[in-house]
């Protein structure tokens, strides 16, 4: 089985502040520099919802005990960029195995999982 614990964060703001954000998520990292020891980047997508938003995906693999770490920057992150652009919304998950799922919960999982 694999034992991966994902973050998958969304970001949907309107077409016409899509330079604001890239200017937006640039002026964050200067000051934010990616921490390799909380979580890895796999892969940034973008796509339209039927309101005519953009939407960007960002997929990144949780280190191992990093949940809350990870969680707190994306957080973070988001809530910097909706200060600087008007219309953003973001929602962020964390999907994991049922192993650490129920680790989480402080149970073991059941033996047929």
């Amino acid at each position: 089985m694999l034992n991966i614990t994902i973050l998958f964060n969304r970001v949907w703001f309107p077409p016409d502040q899509a330079n604001k954000i890239a200017k937006g998520f640039v002026d964050w990292l200067k000051d934010n520099p990616p921490d390799k020891t909380i979580d890895k980047n796999l892969c940034i997508a973008i796509s339209t919802d039927d309101e005519g938003y953009i939407i960007a995906y960002g997929i990144s693999e949780i280190m191992k005990g990093k949940e809350k770490e990870a969680l707190q920057q994306n957080t973070k992150q988001n809530l910097f960029l909706a200060s600087k652009i008007d219309g953003l919304r973001y929602k962020t998950d964390i999907f994991m195995d049922f192993t650490e799922a129920y680790k989480l919960i402080g149970m073991a999982p059941p033996p047929e999982v």
